[in-house]
């Protein structure tokens, strides 16, 4: 159930972050996380962590979009739920 609910958190993230009010960073990262969360049952490749992916995207959205920032710390939370 868990997993469910991330990928459910993230698809509520997109919907609250339009793509067009996205810096080429938040797409970035967005982009990263949404690879994650699609292979969550698979290890992480080498690159960046799925957690700090989160984490940076946090720090880069919460002064002009806190609403997507609170979003991402409940996908935060719940990585940390299932041991991620």
């Amino acid at each position: 159930m868990p997993k469910q609910e991330l990928k459910s958190l993230f698809q509520r993230l997109r919907d609250h972050l339009p793509e067009g009010e996205a810096s080429a960073q938040q797409k970035m990262l967005m982009d990263h996380i949404q690879y994650h969360i699609h292979a969550v049952d698979e290890p992480d490749p080498v690159d960046q962590s799925l957690r700090q992916s989160v984490q940076t995207l946090i720090e880069d959205l919460e002064s002009d979009h806190p609403k997507s920032a609170a979003v991402a710390k409940n996908i935060l939370e719940t990585l940390a739920a299932i041991g991620i």
